[in-house]
């Protein structure tokens, strides 16, 4: 895991976050339930007020919050390209076999002089090779 940046700003905005996180969550509790336990705004003032005065004694709550969303990070890149690759390009690949497709032209002629496939010549002008892709 990369060093991570612990200074007073990094700090100071973390508490604010989530300070705001707790808040929103505790608006939703409250609007769904019409109660809020009192938790979650005590939390979301600690977490105001620490942000606000004293971030410092955020960063081992900050460190431990990195920490674990690096883990979900690496987790869930892995998740997300074990899906895509065994629900899309997998049954993709299938079914072009099943066709008999060769979108790649992987084809090996034993007979071809060569695999270089010739272009139309013309005459490009200036313009062109200035927007060459």
């Amino acid at each position: 895991m990369e060093k991570l940046n612990c200074d007073r700003k990094s700090l100071r905005k973390f508490g604010i976050t989530m300070a705001i996180a707790f808040l929103v969550l505790s608006l939703i509790i409250f609007f769904k339930h019409k109660a809020v336990p009192p938790v979650l705004p005590a939390v979301s003032l600690a977490f105001l007020l620490l942000g606000m005065f004293l971030p410092s004694l955020l960063k081992p709550v900050y460190i431990a919050w990195m920490r674990l969303a690096h883990a979900l990070a690496w987790f869930n890149t892995r998740l997300i390209l074990c899906i895509l690759f065994y629900l899309v390009f997998t049954p993709v690949g299938l079914f072009l076999r099943l066709l008999g497709k060769d979108l790649l032209d992987r084809k090996i002629d034993r007979n071809a002089g060569t695999y270089w496939r010739q272009r139309e010549k013309r005459h490009l002008t200036p313009a062109e090779y200035e927007r060459q892709f």
